[in-house]
């Protein structure tokens, strides 16, 4: 057997790797967010425990109260009312569009093969596919 065989691995192999590779990243994940976690809950007890942030906390939380009250009041202005909503309304197309240009982007790249789309100003933007893992529901697992 010469070198080259025994230092290339099938690709079944190479998944197996890869497989294993992925499963030990999601463990060290889980274990560091459990430790952000605890140390997050350590951090919070300190501050609910220290008198002078806890008198601090509730005159903030009085302020804050005072500021969302006038924020109402303000917002009542029918002209303003109405550019509240106008935003509102502007907020839910942006999503909509950006969820169809995804799927527009995802439709031009499998078609045409192409990661980059050259605009009419001369910019040339690429596609990026951002992908992550999540936890199925036990309604979805078979």
């Amino acid at each position: 057997m010469d070198d080259n065989q025994s230092l290339s691995s099938s690709p079944a192999e190479e998944f197996l790797s890869l497989e294993n590779l992925i499963k030990g990243y999601l463990q060290q994940i889980e274990e560091l967010e459990k430790e952000v976690k605890e140390k997050k809950e350590l951090l919070n007890d300190a501050f609910e425990s220290d008198a002078v942030y806890q008198e601090q906390n509730q005159k903030a939380k009085e302020i804050n109260k005072l500021k969302a009250a006038t924020k109402k009041e303000i917002l009542k202005r029918p002209e303003l009312a109405e550019l509240a909503e106008r935003i509102k309304e502007i907020k839910f197309d942006l999503e909509e569009k950006r969820a169809l240009l995804n799927d527009y982007l995802q439709q031009y790249r499998d078609q045409g093969g192409s990661n980059v789309i050259d605009l009419e100003n001369g910019e040339t933007l690429e596609i990026v596919t951002i992908t992550k893992v999540v936890r199925r529901s036990s309604q979805t697992q078979k």
